[in-house]
């Protein structure tokens, strides 16, 4: 995709151009914006009555209506990788949040790299927690790959940074509510995909049909109590009954502890599709097996979608969060 105007001022650039004259900006790079791509529901306007008295509470003065946020409903579409955000049908606000971002041109081969994470909806503004972690692991990562780095690496102190910038967000006159989220990323060249989590959410990889690939699989491990406890021998039937066998084991926050994340990185060997989503979607349909069945052929904004939709006709008990990147991800293969 050859850029013609700055992503960031909009200045007209050159063909050639690396970074923007104006603003200084890198032209390789495309990304969500930092705070999400969230919208204006209404245009500044009451979507009840059109009043355009909304008050700091997001409240209309002249009928009551509450206003619908910009992040009850956020997409993006970078071509190479595509996202839906969603809060669902039960609960009150969406505290999930994602990030992603592409590097075409210069000395890096074609790559994404993309993080969702779900705010811990018992702590204190949880959908501060995740965005702050998505923005800035986010930036860590595309950073990293402009400079060649090695992406372990990278993926390691996206979730350092990630951890900082949270824990900032914290008030130590509010002890046992400090923000907190889950955490999982990706970086995503024509040969690997590395991944990185702390908590539950999780990221899978989708097989295409007949594509000689790997078969589909999850290629994270939650971090539960009923996880750990099945990694150390015991039934799965047994470990979820265990006391809050779903509770978090680990997390992104100011209360959690030493943090090491799990890392790993694999060789697809032919293509399909990465899948970060939070546990609004796969709560639903856990098993990659069963995500490949439902899955729209192709990706995209569809497939993503199609997704969300059926989360949504299951119950849409949780927020809801979907991203999608195909691998390998090259303009050839999707334009």
């Amino acid at each position: 995709m050859t850029v013609t105007n700055c992503p960031g001022c909009g200045t007209s650039v050159g063909p050639k151009d690396r970074f923007c004259e104006e603003c200084g900006q890198s032209l390789l790079v495309r990304r969500t914006p930092l705070g999400g791509p969230v919208s204006d529901p209404g245009g500044g306007k009451c979507v009840a009555c059109g009043s355009a008295k909304i008050d700091s509470e997001e409240y209309c003065e002249d009928c009551g209506r509450s206003q619908p946020s910009g992040r009850d409903r956020m997409e993006c579409d970078l071509d190479l990788v595509v996202g839906i955000s969603d809060k669902g049908n039960r609960r009150a606000r969406n505290e999930d949040s994602m990030g992603f971002g592409t590097v075409l041109g210069g000395d890096a081969p074609p790559t994404v790299v993309a993080v969702v994470c779900d705010g811990v909806a018992t702590s204190d503004r949880a959908d501060s927690a995740s965005q702050h972690a998505v923005d800035e692991a986010t930036s860590v990562l595309l950073d990293s790959v402009l400079e060649n780095g090695d992406p372990e690496a990278a993926t390691k102190a996206a979730v350092a940074q990630a951890i900082q910038v949270v824990s900032r967000l914290a008030d130590p006159s509010v002890p046992g509510t400090a923000p907190s989220c889950t955490f999982v990323s990706v970086v995503v060249t024509p040969t690997d995909v590395t991944v990185g989590s702390v908590g539950d959410s999780r990221v899978y990889w989708i097989a295409s049909p007949g594509s000689g690939a790997m078969s589909s699989r999850m290629l994270t491990m939650d971090d539960t109590v009923a996880a750990e406890l099945i990694a150390e021998g015991m039934s799965e039937a047994e470990a979820n009954t265990v006391h809050q066998a779903h509770a978090l084991s680990k997390w992104i926050g100011a209360d959690a502890g030493e943090i090491e994340p799990r890392v790993v990185t694999v060789q697809p060997g032919g293509p399909g599709h990465v899948l970060l989503c939070s546990d609004g979607l796969w709560n639903y349909v856990p098993d990659a097996g069963a995500l490949t069945e439902v899955m729209p052929a192709g990706g995209g904004m569809t497939a993503a979608v199609e997704l969300t939709k059926l989360a949504l006709k299951l119950g849409g008990h949780d927020n809801i969060t979907t991203v999608l990147v195909p691998f390998p991800p090259t303009e050839e293969e999707h334009p």
